[in-house]
């Protein structure tokens, strides 16, 4: 009971990083989301939101996780519904933290703003809903903005910071107009700047940082630029598959298919003695690839190596289905 009682005390004079636990429970569940252990993550955020639940940390992590599940399984309506109610949850719990005043202003602001952003970014990605995501955009801009301008040194908020002046600094022309008369005015180079901070200064956005930069960088077709990025990523997380299917995006982006295949007949050969689910993962998209590049004779001998691969998965499964019907299809 005391010890509760000090996490309590704790807690409650200022940031919730000071308290070791809440600190070394938001790590973790970080760390699980981008190693795609979601569960993992799920388990440690609701631990948060029960030491926690008038702070907004552990129910943003629970919707970011849903953000990851969803770059799985895109256009599941199941994830998406669990998304939205989770990101609804952890922005409704952020604003009330605000005007409880338990916890440092500075901390829930950037709460508020991290929950408009993880909006915004489910409308581009999941949905490709460009104008709702620019007024989230906006709305999470503002609180931001509200952050730094009390505390320029809580650098996680560098990472919205930095999405904002980038994307609204290099809007295709068709688009800008209209961002210009909702007050979208960004500015490339600082976004370059503030992601650049983030990456190396933040507390729990580091990873955030870099993977907002390639998704900037991949935009704007930077593309030699971005696929550094992108492979100290793939290194850093090795079992994130998601990472995989960026990377045929990068190849595909540039007409690069061949190549793109190539490559993951490398990775492939790299991950089959490390883990045969990777394995699989890596002949999954080398499938797309020849797909692609109308290669349907060999995206089906690359299914056919897949299923070869001892080994259960229903997810990837299903995507081997979907390829290998689609190649026949053709």
């Amino acid at each position: 009971m005391m010890g509760l009682l000090l996490i309590t005390v704790l807690a409650a004079s200022g940031y919730l990083f000071e308290n070791p636990a809440a600190d070394r429970l938001i790590r973790t569940a970080t760390e699980s989301v981008y190693m795609l252990r979601l569960a993992d993550a799920r388990a440690d955020a609701r631990e948060l939101q029960q030491r926690y639940p008038d702070h907004p940390a552990g129910f943003l992590i629970t919707a970011e996780s849903y953000w990851w599940e969803a770059q799985e399984d895109p256009h599941n309506q199941k994830i998406e519904s669990a998304y939205y109610h989770a990101q609804q949850l952890a922005l409704e719990k952020a604003e009330a933290a605000v005007k409880e005043e338990k916890y440092a202003k500075v901390e829930t602001l950037a709460y508020v703003a991290s929950a408009h952003g993880s909006y915004a970014r489910f409308q581009v990605t999941q949905k490709e809903a460009f104008f709702s995501a620019m007024r989230a955009g906006l709305r999470a801009h503002k609180y931001a903005e509200q952050v730094n301008a009390l505390d320029k040194t809580y650098y996680d908020i560098y990472v919205g910071l930095g999405a904002f002046n980038y994307f609204a600094g290099t809007l295709p022309s068709v688009i800008k107009p209209f961002a210009w008369l909702l007050g979208a005015h960004g500015d490339k180079q600082l976004g370059v700047e503030q992601l650049q901070t983030a990456a190396q200064k933040a507390r729990y956005s580091r990873t955030e940082a870099r993977i907002v930069y390639y998704t900037a960088l991949l935009a704007n077709k930077e593309f030699a630029a971005a696929f550094p990025i992108l492979e100290k990523l793939m290194i850093d997380y090795p079992d994130n598959f998601v990472f995989y299917v960026w990377c045929t995006e990068w190849f595909r982006e540039q007409r690069k298919n061949l190549e793109g295949a190539d490559y993951f007949e490398r990775m492939y050969e790299k991950q089959l003695a490390r883990s045969a689910v990777m394995a699989k993962y890596a002949l999954l998209e080398e499938a797309h690839l020849q797909l692609a590049q109308n290669r349907n004779s060999d995206a089906i001998q690359t299914v056919e190596r897949i299923k070869g691969i001892p080994g259960a998965d229903p997810l990837l499964s299903k995507k081997i289905e979907a390829v290998e019907k689609e190649a026949r299809l053709r």
